[in-house]
């Protein structure tokens, strides 16, 4: 059975869904901001984790300033605030994507909230060596412009061409009917994809975490940067099924590999 709830936090309802039962696991969903695609893999986890998945501050059911500027240490917030609602102590968390970026942002300023880290395919490029990152910053540029001139389908189009591993036939990442691009493309692309973590806080945090890289992707931007990410931190780079979507077109298989990684994480330190 799937619960459905709100918390109240700096203006916002941030609607959530609980299922399942076991050890508290948070799913931070990616940048169409809708919970909803981990509906399947929420429900292939539920025998083994309370699994906790929440539409993004200003998408789907959760409300806030649809106009304003995403802000992304409000978004660690948002995802501690829903923590703290279950008042269940610490959470696994699982971040997938843009989601990677705010669980990582989530790990560095709450790390009382969190028992362990599986951060798959954070999008951090500002984070890689030149000219990479220059390249990847040129390219967010031009989707951010084709959005402006030519509106959210080609814009997503031109992003969707930098992922590997995905059949031409299938819509690109994260697009769905009643999506939330439009927000996405004008209000939170930018500000994800210039985040960087910051390393010492996560060091000090003491969070057990590995990065994890789907194994059709290849040397896609988002495998260069979980790998570059668990060289520096250091920690695990773990690969997993599928692409930069596997938990949703290989449900089954990704939730079980990820009980797997997560169950092999170290006990957090006092």
């Amino acid at each position: 059975m799937i619960e459905s709830r709100t918390v109240h936090t700096e203006g916002a309802d941030i609607a959530f869904d609980i299922e399942g039962q076991g050890p508290l696991l948070l799913l931070v969903v990616g940048g169409n901001g809708d919970s909803r695609l981990f509906t399947q893999l929420s429900a292939h986890l539920a025998d083994r984790y309370t699994v906790v998945k929440y539409d993004r501050r200003a998408n789907s059911r959760s409300t806030g300033d649809f106009e304003g500027e995403m802000d992304m240490a409000q978004a660690g917030r948002d995802a501690a605030a829903v923590i703290r609602a279950l008042d269940r102590g610490q959470a696994f968390v699982f971040g997938n994507s843009a989601g990677a970026n705010i669980a990582l942002k989530l790990t560095a300023d709450h790390p009382q909230l969190v028992r362990g880290l599986v951060d798959h395919e954070p999008p951090i490029t500002d984070f890689l060596p030149e000219p990479d990152a220059g390249k990847w910053r040129a390219f967010f540029d031009k989707v951010s412009e084709t959005f402006r001139t030519k509106g959210a389908g080609p814009a997503m189009g031109l992003f969707a061409s930098s992922f590997v591993g995905f059949d031409q036939t299938v819509t690109v990442p994260g697009d769905q009917p009643g999506g939330n691009h439009d927000r996405f493309l004008a209000h939170e692309f930018q500000h994800i994809n210039s985040y960087v973590p910051d390393l010492d806080a996560l060091r000090r945090g003491g969070v057990p975490m590995v990065t994890a890289v789907g194994r059709a992707s290849g040397d896609a931007f988002y495998a260069q940067t979980a790998r570059e990410l668990a060289r520096q931190l250091p920690c695990p780079c773990v690969d997993i099924v599928g692409n930069h979507l596997g938990y949703r077109f290989e449900a089954e298989a990704f939730a079980n590999e990820l009980d797997r990684i997560i169950q092999a994480l170290p006990a957090r330190s006092a």
